[in-house]
């Protein structure tokens, strides 16, 4: 795949140091369902403090600049609500939350959601990363048939799979998540 394009699903205290690092050397879309916190991004600022506003600014890319979600293959961060603007990605991170329930069981909802989400676009030859906090064996046995499913594809065939514990501390400035070199 020449033409890497991510995309992060989720933009919490994981998922937005993400992709705030990848949009440094790669073109990202961020995603999140929570518009309000899509514009507060948007505007440069970080509610939870686990990126710098200079930082952010640094990388976010205004949705209605010259460098539009469908053809951006510049490095820089584009942050949305519309699914449909993460179609043209062939990486996906998913990087969702996984509350526990009364009785510290996890609630699965917001990973099978974005599972949904990122099956309706997946194309031949994809890739999705789940680093979502989840019990061994939930990749394979709770998200991947929802990725079947919406995708119609099979996994391992015609898209790829991969889980990977969480890469970044939340609240270490210090330790940061090392880049890979594009």
């Amino acid at each position: 795949m020449s033409n890497k394009k991510i995309a992060v699903i989720g933009l919490g205290y994981v998922g937005l140091p993400l992709a705030v690092e990848f949009a440094k050397k790669f073109p990202v879309v961020g995603f999140d369902i929570n518009q309000n916190r899509v514009n507060e991004l948007n505007n440069g600022h970080d509610a939870t403090l686990e990126v710098e506003d200079d930082n952010l600014k640094s990388v976010v890319i205004s949705k209605g600049s010259e460098k539009s979600v469908a053809n951006n293959s510049e490095p820089g961060l584009i942050l949305t609500t519309h699914s449909n603007d993460i179609a043209n990605c062939n990486y996906y991170i998913i990087t969702v939350p996984t509350p526990t329930d009364k009785n510290n069981r996890p609630v699965l909802t917001p990973l099978i959601k974005a599972s949904e989400t990122v099956g309706k676009v997946l194309k031949k030859d994809d890739i999705v990363i789940y680093e979502s906090t989840v019990y061994p064996g939930a990749t394979e046995e709770d998200c991947v048939p929802v990725l079947e499913q919406f995708s119609g594809m099979t996994f391992n065939k015609d898209f790829y799979v991969g889980y990977s514990p969480e890469r970044i501390n939340p609240g270490d400035k210090k330790h940061t998540a090392p880049l890979p070199t594009p």
